[in-house]
C-alpha cells in the first residue's frame, strides 16, 4: 500500500485553477443572417409551419429558407430539397424539426453546405434511452468534425427578442415582444415558456436560450453570451443538471466579477426532483446541499419556483446599487400590512431605514396622528382624499439618503384612488435612487396593478415574497469576492461497480497525512493484551484504545474505540473485547491489533473531509465533528481551492462556530490554526489523485489556553478503484 502511495505521489492530481474554458462563438447563432429550415411545412398547426411562421414572418432575418422535399413552396416561398441545394453564402443557422433518424442525414447536409450552427429542435434523443443517445452521439460527432455548433437536440428554440430573432417552434413565440435587461437560460422548455410569459407582468427579457439535451452549446455558453451583451443586467437561469460543474463556476464567477447576477432555479432538492430531472434531460443533477454551497460560494442567488426566479430577476434589473436595498422603509396606507411587512423584514434579517431628522420632521408634521409616522409608514386611507399628502412625504422619505428601498404594499384594489396613488408613487420614486418594490396583494387585478406592470415594476403577489427577494439580493450584494482559481477535476472514473470500498488502514491514512503537516496524538501499535498494557504505561496518561483494521471506516459503531482507560485490567478488556475470539471479529472484521493513543482532551471536534462531487469536482466538507456528526448534521460545504475569507463566511453560519470562537467565558480555539489543518487537508487531497475521499473525524481544535494547537485523533482515507 506504501509503494502505491508513493507512486502517486511522484504525479499529484493536476490542478485547472489557471485553466482558461472555450466558450462557443455563438455571435451569428443568436443574431443570424441566413436561415433554413428544415422541416418546414405549409400544415397549419405543425411545428414545421408554426417554426417558419416565427422565423419567416416574425423575425427581423435577412434571408430565410424553407427545406422540405415533398413541398415546391412553403407558405409561398420556393422550398429546396436539401439546405446544400440553396445558391449563395452559407447559412449562418440553419433549424432541424424532423424524425429523429431523419436528423443525422440533415446535419451531414448542413456540414457539406458549410453552415455555422444547427439548431435541432427534434426529440427523440438521450432522453429515451440507448438507442437515442447513439443517434446523439452520431450528429454530434459529425457536427464538431466540421466545427460546426450544435444547440440542442430535444429544444423548443431560441428566441432573442431585442434584435427580433425568433429561432423557436412556439405557435405563441411572437406574442413575446417585451424586450428588456433580463436574460433567460433554461433546460426545459415549458418552464421557459412559462417564464416568457411573464412579460405580461413586465418581465422584459432579452434573450431566451433553451439548449435541451446540451449536447454540444450548455448554459455556460449561454450565460457567457450574456455576459458580451451590455444590453443584459440580470441572468436568469432553470437548471436540471450540468454537464460540466467546472466550467458553469467559472462563468459564473465571471458573472460576479461583471456585477451581472445570476438568479437560479435548480430543480433536484429531493430525490424524486434529481430522479425526474435525469429522466427529462439525461443529465446528473448533483449532491443537492453540494450545489447549495457552491452557488453561495460563487454568488449565484438560488430560489425555490418560477414565481421567486421572475419576481427576483425583475427587481435586479431596476436596481443601480444593490449593497442599499436592505435599507427598507415599509409604506402602506394599512396599519395590519405595515406591522405584517416590518415583522418580515425583520425576520429575514433586513433593516427598518432610520429616518433622517428632515424626514421625521415632514413625517410629524404631515402624516396622520393615528397611523404611523416612523417606519413602518402608515398613512391611513387618508391617502386617498388628501392629493398632497403622497407626494409630500413619499418625496421626503425617497430623497432620504438613509432609505434604499421602498416596498410599497397595495394590501386591496380601491378603483380610481388606487390608481391614483400607485401613478403618483411610481412618478415621485422615479426622481430619486431610491427602488420602489411594488406589492399587490389582492387577487383582483385592478386600474392600479395595471399602471404598475405597464411602468415595467413586475409586482410581488405577496410581502412575503417581495422581502426574501430583497433578503437575497442584499446578501449577494454583501457576499465576499468569490475565492480565485477552479476546482481540480477528478482523475479517476466515477464509482460504478460493487466491489468493497478500498480504504486504507488507520497507518497508512496517518502516513499521507502527516508529512502535509497534520499532527496526530503520541500512540503506539498493540498486537497482543500484553503489548497493550505495556503501551498504556509506557503513556503514562489516561488513552484511547481503537481497534486496527484494513477496510474498517468507522470503528466507533462497532465497539471499536474505548476511551480513558488507565489500568492494566482496563487496558487488558479493551484488547479482548476488539480482538478476542468473542471480539468484532464476529462482526466480518479482522482485526490486526490496536493503537494505544494519548488522549487530547479539552478541544473542540470538527470534521474535515474532501470527496470528488460528480459535477463540481473536489469538495470540502467542515463542521461539527465526533460521534454527533451525524445527528447534528451542522456542516458546510466548499468548492476547492478556497480562500480565508470564504471558508470563515461559510464556517461562520454553523453551530460549531460559537464553539470554536469561545462562549461563556470559554477561550477560543485558534482559528489560525484550524484554517491551516483544513487547508493541509485539501492539498493532500489534491496532492494524491488515487484517494477519492479523505476525512480527519475528529480533528480537535484545542483552545488558545491550552495551546491552540490541532490534532488529528481518527482518519479515514478511500482510495480511488482502478
Amino acid at each position: 500500500m506504501k509503494s502505491e502511495l508513493t507512486d502517486h505521489r511522484a504525479r499529484p492530481r493536476p490542478t485547472v485553477a489557471d485553466a482558461t474554458f472555450h466558450y462557443a462563438d455563438i455571435e451569428t447563432l443568436v443574431r443570424p443572417r441566413r436561415v433554413a429550415v428544415v422541416g418546414a411545412s405549409n400544415r397549419p398547426g405543425s411545428m414545421g409551419n408554426s417554426t417558419y411562421v416565427n422565423v419567416r414572418k416574425h423575425s427581423d432575418i435577412e434571408s430565410v429558407f424553407p427545406v422540405n422535399p415533398g413541398s415546391p413552396q412553403v407558405c409561398g416561398d420556393a422550398s429546396y430539397p436539401t439546405v446544400s441545394s440553396i445558391p449563395g453564402p452559407p447559412m449562418d443557422v440553419v433549424i432541424i424539426l424532423v424524425a429523429a433518424e431523419h436528423v443525422l442525414d440533415a446535419v451531414t447536409d448542413c456540414v457539406a453546405a458549410g453552415v455555422r450552427h444547427v439548431i435541432v429542435l427534434s426529440s427523440g434523443f438521450s432522453e429515451v434511452g440507448v438507442e437515442g443517445v447513439a443517434m446523439q452521439e452520431a450528429i454530434l460527432r459529425t457536427a464538431r468534425a466540421a466545427g460546426m455548433t450544435l444547440y440542442g437536440p430535444n429544444s423548443p428554440g431560441l428566441a432573442n427578442i431585442a434584435d427580433k430573432v425568433l429561432l423557436s417552434m412556439s405557435p405563441v413565440a411572437h406574442e413575446d415582444v417585451v424586450s428588456g435587461p433580463v436574460g433567460l437560460v433554461t433546460q426545459g422548455g415549458g418552464i421557459g415558456r412559462a417564464i416568457m410569459q411573464w412579460m405580461d407582468l413586465g418581465l422584459g427579457i432579452g434573450m431566451w436560450a433553451s439548449p435541451g439535451n446540451a449536447v454540444d452549446l450548455d448554459i455556460a455558453d449561454f450565460i457567457h453570451q450574456m455576459l458580451l451583451d451590455d444590453r443584459i443586467t440580470v441572468i436568469a437561469a432553470v437548471v436540471e443538471g450540468f454537464s460540466d460543474g467546472a466550467k458553469f463556476i467559472d462563468v459564473a464567477k465571471k458573472a460576479r466579477a461583471a456585477g451581472k447576477p445570476i438568479v437560479l432555479m435548480k430543480i433536484g432538492r429531493s430525490e424524486y426532483g434529481q430522479m425526474s430531472a435525469a429522466s427529462h434531460t439525461a443529465s446528473i443533477a448533483g449532491d443537492d446541499e453540494v450545489a447549495d454551497a457552491v452557488f453561495e460560494q460563487f454568488g449565484v442567488i438560488r430560489v425555490n419556483d418560477v414565481n421567486e426566479l421572475a419576481e427576483t430577476a425583475a427587481l435586479l434589473s431596476r436596481i443601480s446599487d444593490p449593497s442599499r436595498v436592505g435599507d427598507i422603509c415599509v409604506y402602506s396606507f394599512s396599519g395590519g400590512t405595515s406591522s405584517h411587512a416590518a415583522d418580515l423584514v425583520g425576520a429575514q434579517g433586513l433593516r427598518l431605514a432610520e429616518f433622517s431628522p428632515q424626514t421625521k420632521a415632514v413625517l410629524d408634521a404631515h402624516a396622520p396622528s393615528f397611523g404611523f409616522v416612523d417606519n413602518p409608514v402608515d398613512l391611513t386611507t387618508r391617502v386617498f382624499t388628501d392629493s398632497e399628502l403622497n407626494r409630500r412625504i413619499l418625496g421626503e422619505i425617497a430623497a432620504d439618503p438613509a432609505v434604499g428601498s421602498i416596498l410599497f404594499a397595495m394590501p386591496a384594489d380601491y378603483a380610481d384612488s388606487t390608481i391614483s396613488v400607485v401613478s403618483e408613487a411610481i412618478e415621485i420614486v422615479s426622481r430619486s435612487d431610491t427602488l420602489l418594490v411594488p406589492v399587490w396583494m389582492s387577487p383582483r387585478h385592478g386600474g392600479g396593478f395595471r399602471v404598475m406592470v405597464e411602468a415595467g415594476m413586475v409586482p410581488f403577489a405577496s410581502v412575503s415574497a417581495a422581502v426574501k427577494a430583497l433578503g437575497r439580493i442584499s446578501r449577494w450584494a454583501g457576499g465576499g469576492k468569490a475565492a480565485t482559481g477552479r476546482a481540480p477535476r477528478p482523475e479517476h472514473k466515477p464509482d460504478t461497480d460493487s466491489s468493497p470500498v478500498r480504504a486504507l488502514d488507520y497507518g497508512s491514512s496517518r502516513a499521507l497525512l502527516e508529512p502535509a503537516g497534520i499532527r496526530f496524538p503520541r500512540e503506539v501499535f498493540a498486537d497482543s493484551a500484553q503489548a497493550a498494557v505495556d503501551a498504556v504505561a509506557a503513556v503514562d496518561r489516561p488513552v484511547a484504545v481503537k481497534v486496527v483494521a484494513d477496510g474498517l471506516l468507522h470503528k466507533t459503531e462497532v465497539g471499536g474505540v474505548r476511551l480513558n482507560v488507565r489500568s492494566r485490567a482496563e487496558a487488558v478488556d479493551a484488547y479482548e473485547s476488539m480482538c478476542g475470539p468473542a471480539g468484532i471479529a464476529r462482526l466480518g472484521v479482522v482485526p490486526s491489533g490496536v493503537t494505544v493513543q494519548e488522549m487530547i482532551e479539552d478541544g473542540v471536534d470538527v470534521l474535515v473531509g474532501v470527496h470528488d462531487d460528480p459535477i463540481f469536482g473536489p469538495v470540502l466538507t467542515f463542521g461539527t465533528g465526533g460521534i454527533y456528526t451525524e445527528i447534528e448534521r451542522d456542516v458546510m460545504h466548499l468548492s476547492i481551492p478556497f480562500d480565508r475569507k470564504s471558508f470563515d463566511t461559510a464556517a461562520g453560519k454553523l453551530r460549531v462556530w460559537k464553539r470554536l470562537t469561545g462562549v461563556r467565558g470559554e477561550a477560543s480555539v485558534d482559528l489560525d490554526a484550524v484554517f491551516e489543518a483544513v487547508r493541509s487537508v485539501a492539498t493532500a487531497y489534491v496532492a494524491n489523485p488515487q484517494v477519492s475521499e479523505l476525512e480527519i473525524n475528529p480533528l480537535r481544535a484545542l483552545r488558545v489556553d491550552r495551546g491552540g494547537e490541532t490534532v488529528a485523533l481518527d482518519a479515514v482515507i478511500v482510495l480511488a478503484r482502478p
